[in-house]
């Protein structure tokens, strides 16, 4: 009598990005394994029900809470964390994952079966999002409606490189680039309300992009992000060059997720 084979779910590695396509195809993978394997169920949890809270959230009530915690808590700190809340799919031992790009408008609830219609239904609505995208020298502001882009202005503007030398010829180069750095922020603020202002009564985020360091400073020194903290998003889009080729690729960016492999042990 043949050994029947655990399912094979797609071999994705923890905190690979994949596309809102993606998604979709992995996805209806998980809805065939399910239809010739036992064990097949759905977890959707908010952000508010994961780190500290996930114990004594209401979904971790149910009979099968536990070996759900403990599988997302061996998935690690990037899943418990998460700001957008996950949706987890089970197939026998194993699963997947997936964070969301944007945060899960859902009950929390654990059911049975591949229940993706939340997920997915996420990833296609088309939000408008707010994108500013900064580095030293140049920076790209936008916005988007859904995937597609719908304002955006893209600028240069000088900025001295780190000076080495000590004494007064560092010092007064440092206020030189200073002050280059500051006008920098002061016109992409400019840029930013100008491309932002249409659609400031319809943004449902805003998502920053760029040079750490440079992004930081930005944000302390516009105040039209410091009004829209409470929808500005934790992650920070990985762009080098913040120009219109990185523009045409944002879209398909802001809609992608990341997966996490589980395993349910015992």
């Amino acid at each position: 009598m043949a050994t029947k084979q655990p399912p094979t779910l797609p071999n994705l590695r923890a905190g690979q990005p994949l596309s809102a396509h993606r998604v979709g195809r992995i996805m209806a993978e998980l809805r065939d394994l399910a239809a010739s394997t036992e064990g097949a169920a759905t977890l959707y949890a908010p952000a508010a029900d994961l780190g500290d809270g996930l114990t004594t959230a209401a979904w971790a009530q149910d009979r099968g809470s536990p070996a759900w915690i403990a599988a997302l808590e061996r998935a690690g700190d990037r899943v418990m964390r998460s700001e957008t809340g996950l949706a987890a799919f089970r197939v026998g031992d194993a699963g997947l994952a997936i964070l969301p790009p944007f945060p899960l408008d859902d009950t929390a609830r654990l059911s049975t079966g591949i229940a993706d219609g939340p997920l997915l239904a996420l990833l296609a609505a088309e939000y408008t999002v707010g994108v500013a995208l900064v580095r030293l020298g140049r920076y790209a502001i936008a916005v988007y409606e859904g995937q597609r882009l719908a304002a955006s202005k893209t600028d240069t503007r000088y900025v001295k490189g780190k000076h080495h030398a000590g004494g007064t010829s560092q010092r007064r180069f440092q206020r030189v680039r200073e002050n280059q750095i500051h006008r920098l922020y002061t016109k992409a603020s400019q840029v930013l309300r100008q491309q932002w202002q249409p659609y400031l009564n319809r943004l449902d985020y805003v998502v920053l992009g760029g040079e750490a360091g440079t992004v930081n400073g930005f944000v302390k020194e516009c105040d039209l992000l410091h009004r829209l903290a409470p929808i500005t998003q934790e992650r920070r889009l990985d762009v080098r060059e913040p120009n219109r080729a990185a523009l045409d690729a944002v879209g398909a960016m802001l809609y992608q997720c990341r997966v996490y492999p589980l395993r349910w042990d015992g």
